[in-house]
């Protein structure tokens, strides 16, 4: 039924979860709050539409991008650090909805049904979230600009099925994503286009065959 290596819900499992246990529903205005410690730890979001950000501030006010969400992911407390210096939460970046589901209920209808095929989508959608987190470490693991931008694109590659990419975030943020400056981002981007590595149009990058075949 479900991957285990995707990252996403699909939408006829989006579809699933909404008809069988009709969740609320919110919409969020950009920099609204879609998720953060003191909401109730049974409450799992799952993101209907636009972008959010999982962000750090510290107690001077300074943000720093840990992670982003786009429809089809799956976000819930525990992935909000405890950082011992400030806060974590989760933002619309872009207007988003999102759907609420309680834990406790989706496992009461698991066990009531015996319902096997939800049991494994469940299990899937907890997977999907740690995959995302750790597919994050391995690209600040690289040790280059270009290593790390590498594999930022070829896991866009696979979450969007194509070697044409639309870049999910404005250029500062990815380079916060990244944890390098953003003046380094666009120069090994100009370096890559020069050396025929990719092809860059505003927010749009195509893979080229070499990199396509050299991941880092």
């Amino acid at each position: 039924m479900v991957d285990s290596d995707t990252i996403f819900i699909s939408e006829k499992n989006i579809k699933l979860l909404r008809d069988l246990f009709r969740p609320k529903q919110k919409a969020f205005g950009k920099g609204e709050m879609i998720l953060e410690k003191s909401r109730p730890k049974q409450c799992l979001c799952l993101l209907l539409k636009g972008t959010a950000y999982l962000c750090m501030e510290n107690e001077s006010g300074s943000k720093q991008l840990l992670d982003y969400f786009t429809r089809g992911q799956l976000l819930y407390q525990e992935m909000l650090p405890a950082p011992d210096n400030g806060h974590c939460f989760i933002q619309a970046k872009y207007p988003c909805a999102a759907a609420y589901l309680s834990h406790q209920e989706l496992l009461e209808h698991i066990l009531k049904q015996a319902d096997r095929e939800l049991a494994e989508l469940l299990s899937a959608m907890l997977r999907s979230a740690v995959s995302a987190g750790n597919q994050h470490c391995h690209i600040l693991q690289q040790k280059t600009i270009r290593g790390k931008l590498l594999a930022f694109l070829h896991s866009q590659k696979i979450r969007q099925q194509s070697s044409t990419l639309h870049i999910p975030m404005p250029y500062s943020d990815l380079a916060d994503y990244l944890a390098i400056d953003r003046s380094s981002l666009m120069t090994e981007l100009s370096r890559m286009h020069a050396e025929g590595l990719i092809e860059k149009k505003t927010r749009t990058i195509v893979l080229r065959e070499q990199s396509v075949c050299s991941p880092p």
